[in-house]
C-alpha cells in the first residue's frame, strides 16, 4: 500500500503506543521517523517500525525532505514543533499538508504570551527568574495585535517595527503559520492557537488509550487509596513548591506523597525539589527519581487516591486519564486548559487552590461512576480509533 503519512517524532515514551494505534486503524500507510543522533541509542522507543533520522545533519535532513516532497499527496505529522522540525517545515513544499501535534513544551515554551505565565511565584524564585518589566510591556495581547499591523507601524516607527518583530516573528511562529492542521491534547487548547492568528484547522487525536495505559489493572479502583501523587515530571512547570508548601500545612498521617522526577527537568531543579520535599513533608515525601516501566509506575499509581497537578499549561494528561478513570480525586490548576475542558464536561474535579479544604475528599459512587464513563467515552481504544479515522478524513480532504 502506498505510504501517505509521514510521522516525525522525538524519542519519547508515547511513541510506541502511538504507532500501535495508527497501525491498528490505518495499517501500512505510515512511516515513522524518530529524530535522534546516531551516537545515542533510543531511551524509550522500542518499535521496529521506526527509522532513525538526525535532523541536525544536513544530508539526512535533505534526504528526508526529498522523500517528503516526492509526492504531493504526502501528509506530514509533526509530533511537537521543536527547533529541528521548525527548520524542516520551511523546506517542505506548500502543497504538502503539514499537521502539528501539540505536546505542550513546544507551544508554551516558545510562545511568549503563554511562556511568561507557566511558573508560579515560589517556582519562579527557585529558578531565579526575575520579573522583566521590559518583556512584560512587549509580551502582551496589545503588542501582538500591533505586531499583526507591523507593516503600517513601520511607516511611523522603524524602531517599533523591529521591537515587535524581535518579540513575535520567531522561527517557531513562522513554522506554526505554515501548519495546515493542529492537533491539541485537549480541544480547549485550540482557542490558544486561534489567538495566535494561525490558519490551522482543528483535528483530534489522543496519545494512547485507557486499555493500553492500564493493561490488566483496568478494573482496579483507587478511590479509597491513601497516597497522593504530585506532578508528572521534573519540569518546573509542575510548580511543585506551591503544592508541597500547602501539603505541609495539613496532617497527612502516614500518607505517602509521590513526586515523579525521572522525566524531563534539570538535575539542579530535581535536587531543589527533593530538598524542599524533605523539608516540607519529611517522611511523607517519596521522590521517584528512576525511570520505571509502565507496569511499575501503574503499581504506584494504584496506591494513590489523590492526584495534584499544578500545571498552568497542558501537561500530564495520560496520568490524569489513568487515575481519573480509576476513581481518584483530581486537583488541577484552574488556569490549565485541561481543567477548563473537564469542567465543561461537568466532571467532578477540584481546583488546586482547594487542597486545604478538599484534600481528603472521596468521590461518592455516582461521582466516581460519572467520571469513569466520561473518561472511557473520550479515551477508550474505540474512541481513539475513531479520532484517528476523523483525523485522517480531515487531513486528506
Amino acid at each position: 500500500m502506498q505510504i501517505k503519512f509521514i510521522h516525525i517524532f522525538d524519542d519519547d515514551k508515547f511513541i510506541d503506543p502511538t504507532i500501535k494505534l495508527f497501525e491498528e486503524v490505518i495499517p501500512e500507510q505510515s512511516v515513522y521517523y524518530v529524530n535522534k543522533s546516531k551516537n545515542t541509542g533510543f531511551k524509550y522507543v522500542k518499535s521496529s517500525n521506526v527509522s532513525r533520522v538526525d535532523l541536525s545533519i544536513q544530508q539526512e535532513k535533505r534526504d528526508l525532505l526529498q522523500f517528503i516532497n516526492s509526492d504531493k499527496s504526502h501528509v506530514v505529522f509533526l509530533h511537537a514543533l521543536e527547533s529541528n522540525k521548525q527548520s524542516l517545515v520551511f523546506e517542505i513544499l506548500p502543497t504538502i499538508k503539514k499537521v502539528w501535534f501539540i505536546w505542550g513544551y513546544d507551544l508554551y515554551g516558545n510562545w511568549p504570551l503563554l511562556k511568561k505565565n507557566i511558573y508560579q511565584p515560589s517556582t519562579k524564585s527557585l529558578l531565579n527568574l526575575k520579573t522583566d518589566l521590559k518583556k512584560n510591556l512587549i509580551h502582551n495581547s496589545l503588542s501582538f495585535y500591533l505586531f499583526q499591523k507591523r507593516h503600517l507601524i513601520k511607516k511611523f516607527s522603524r524602531k517599533g517595527f523591529h521591537i515587535l518583530n524581535n518579540a513575535f516573528d520567531t522561527s517557531f511562529y513562522r513554522a506554526a503559520q505554515l501548519m495546515d492542521y493542529v492537533v491539541p491534547v485537549v480541544p480547549t487548547e485550540y482557542s490558544l492557537i486561534k489567538k495566535m492568528n494561525l490558519k490551522a484547522q482543528y483535528a483530534p487525536f489522543t496519545y494512547g488509550c485507557i486499555e493500553d495505559l492500564l493493561g490488566s489493572k483496568i478494573n482496579e479502583s483507587v478511590s479509597k487509596q491513601p497516597n497522593i501523587i504530585v506532578g508528572n515530571s521534573a519540569d518546573p512547570s509542575n510548580n511543585h513548591l506551591e503544592v508541597l508548601s500547602e501539603l505541609a500545612k495539613l496532617d497527612l498521617h502516614d500518607r505517602k506523597v509521590y513526586v515523579p522526577l525521572s522525566y524531563s527537568g534539570s538535575l539542579q531543579y530535581k535536587e531543589k525539589v527533593i530538598e524542599a520535599g524533605r523539608e516540607f513533608l519529611g517522611s511523607n515525601f517519596f521522590p521517584l527519581i528512576d525511570f520505571m516501566t509502565l507496569e511499575e509506575y501503574n503499581n504506584i499509581l494504584l496506591s494513590c487516591g489523590t492526584l495534584i497537578f499544578n500545571h498552568v499549561r497542558q501537561q500530564g494528561v495520560g496520568n490524569i486519564i489513568t487515575l481519573g478513570y480509576l476513581g481518584a480525586t483530581l486537583f488541577l490548576n484552574e488556569e490549565s486548559p485541561v481543567y477548563s475542558y473537564y469542567q465543561s464536561l461537568e466532571m467532578k474535579i477540584f481546583n488546586v487552590k482547594d487542597i486545604s479544604s478538599k484534600l481528603f475528599y472521596e468521590l461518592n459512587e455516582q461521582e466516581e461512576k460519572s467520571n469513569k464513563i466520561t473518561f472511557f467515552d473520550l479515551y477508550s481504544r474505540n474512541a481513539v480509533h475513531n479520532k484517528i479515522k476523523t483525523l485522517v478524513q480531515i487531513v486528506t480532504h
